[in-house]
């Protein structure tokens, strides 16, 4: 994976500035998290939500994804 297909958009190749946000958002939770994590103050509040945060967002990608999958399988169905 390259890095800048973490902040493009795949069909165009442009500045996606959803991607973009999102991953700054990731990691400036994991950045928190991670220093919590060194300085002894993790908590379980912050548990979970940064794996609410994080977790949250892949998981309703993944989603969102099968749905899309789902939603063309069926289309090609349909013609054939």
């Amino acid at each position: 994976m390259k890095i800048l297909e973490l902040i493009s958009n795949p069909d165009t190749g442009r500045l996606s500035h959803t991607k973009l946000w999102a991953n700054v958002a990731c990691a400036a939770s994991t950045g928190v998290f991670i220093y919590q994590g060194i300085k002894g103050t993790l908590t379980v509040e912050a548990w979970a939500v940064y794996l609410g945060l994080v977790g949250g967002y892949v998981a309703a990608l993944r989603y969102i994804a099968a749905l899309r999958e789902k939603a063309t399988a069926t289309a090609v169905e349909q013609e054939g």
